[in-house]
């Protein structure tokens, strides 16, 4: 049935893109039609959970529709580009079962540049789509074609236009049927990220942008407030009065009030007046704002990061500089979670496709990330072997110690020569040096 599938899609999608092969993209399938975006509040945000908890259709267009908006407030994304930062600047390897470096594995999904090792930028974004499940609920990645033994045209398919519920992806937003992506011949070229749901209402969950919605609304629409706000009372108001009759002199006077804004100035007769109102509430009024933006802030750190100060706080200033902030904490925590998820994603949707796909990579290679203490562990146990190597006479290869440590080497300079005098330059020398001055 999906081989018949894939075949009408070959045949008969107009929407596909002559270069796009729909078996390895999904994203051909897609109907390229404009998402209309919609104004969000708190009505909007209990549509689109009774859309997804429907118990016959449910659909995720509304909550997707929503979260693409959650995900562009400016403290929002910075929360979840600071998590994703935890996970996305740790190391990977990949090792055997004996815990030996996988070389061949790793240049497929590494490269080295002065010494230190980075991901390719195909893993990279794939590490990205990945943990961006964690907010959105789940991620549909597929891997394109295989170029120089990688996949740099790797994608991410819409999410309004993936259901986790039915396990397809649909030409048009709300359709029923679709192409299932985890059956032949779609599943080798697309790794689905899930989460789980915590509620039982579905098999995927709802991600953490669900939780953060809410309270993104009430910050998104404060900011207009605010502006409303200043615009009202933090400017003053200016008022005109003037006895001119002619209509082309009293819209002259007019047109000086309204454009007073850097240095303005207006000609006026002894009898015209103008005058600059200020409101009391122009002073204070303003920390009302604050303080709630401020409380909401907290909420959305708290919900993202573990703790309301974890994207603001100062090492050593929260709590005892001796010991770990709560904040710090709470930030090792999510960098654990999260580097257990991608790393199984890796293992168990990445790398088992990329085998299905004729990779020679061995069955007992793993990916692993190293935490930032092992990294330490390793390169003090590297310098002490290199300290003790020298003790002994002998010397440790500089690109050994490079590759096992990323830390770049510069090889001692050699001494200056020692210059071989003669005798009599010698006594010299040494009568010049040794000579006593007497008084």
């Amino acid at each position: 049935m999906a081989n018949q599938i894939s075949e009408f899609l070959s045949a008969h999608n107009p929407f596909r893109s002559k270069d796009t092969d729909v078996k390895k993209n999904l994203a051909g399938y897609i109907s390229p039609v404009q998402l209309q975006r919609v104004r969000s509040d708190v009505q909007t945000w209990r549509e689109a959970i009774n859309e997804m908890e429907n118990a016959w259709y449910p659909h995720r267009v509304k909550v997707q529709k929503l979260y693409i908006d959650t995900i562009n407030n400016g403290h929002v994304f910075a929360c979840t580009e600071r998590r994703k930062d935890l996970t996305l600047l740790r190391k990977w390897e990949f090792v055997d079962a004996n815990g030996k470096t996988d070389q061949r594995t790793t240049d497929l999904f590494m490269d080295t540049v002065k010494g230190q090792s980075q991901n390719k930028e195909w893993f990279n974004k794939f590490l990205n789509y990945g943990l961006d499940a964690i907010y959105f609920g789940y991620s549909l990645i597929a891997l394109g074609d295989v170029i120089d033994d990688g996949f740099p045209n790797i994608d991410l398919i819409k999410r309004w236009n993936v259901s986790p519920d039915r396990l397809n992806v649909t030409n048009f937003t709300y359709s029923i049927s679709g192409a299932p992506f985890l059956e032949e011949p779609f599943k080798d070229w697309h790794v689905y990220a899930s989460t789980y749901n915590d509620i039982g209402t579905s098999p995927c969950g709802y991600g953490l942008l669900y939780k953060v919605a809410l309270y993104e609304i009430f910050l998104r629409n404060l900011l207009g407030f605010n502006g409303d706000f200043v615009e009202l009372y933090s400017q003053p108001y200016r008022v005109g009065k003037t006895t001119k009759v002619n209509q082309g002199e009293r819209d002259a006077f007019a047109t000086a009030i309204q454009q007073m804004g850097s240095a303005g100035w207006a000609l006026i007769d002894p009898e015209d007046e103008i005058e600059f109102i200020e409101s009391a509430l122009g002073g204070t009024g303003y920390q009302g704002y604050t303080d709630f933006e401020n409380r909401l802030e907290k909420k959305i750190s708290k919900i993202i990061l573990g703790h309301a100060d974890a994207i603001d706080s100062v090492p050593g200033k929260l709590g005892n500089s001796t010991k770990k902030s709560p904040a710090e904490i709470a930030m090792e925590d999510k960098q654990t979670k999260d580097g257990s998820y991608i790393a199984n994603l890796v293992n168990n949707g990445l790398i088992t496709n990329m085998r299905t796909l004729g990779f020679a990579i061995p069955d007992d290679t793993t990916a692993v990330l190293k935490n930032d203490s092992e990294i330490m562990e390793t390169n003090n146990a590297i310098i002490a072997q290199a300290v003790q190597m020298n003790l002994g006479g002998l010397l440790m290869d500089g690109d050994y110690f490079t590759e096992q440590t990323g830390i770049p080497v510069t090889p001692v300079p050699a001494p200056a020569p020692v210059p071989n005098f003669d005798s009599a330059i010698k006594n010299k020398l040494n009568k010049i040096y040794n000579h006593v001055h007497t008084h």
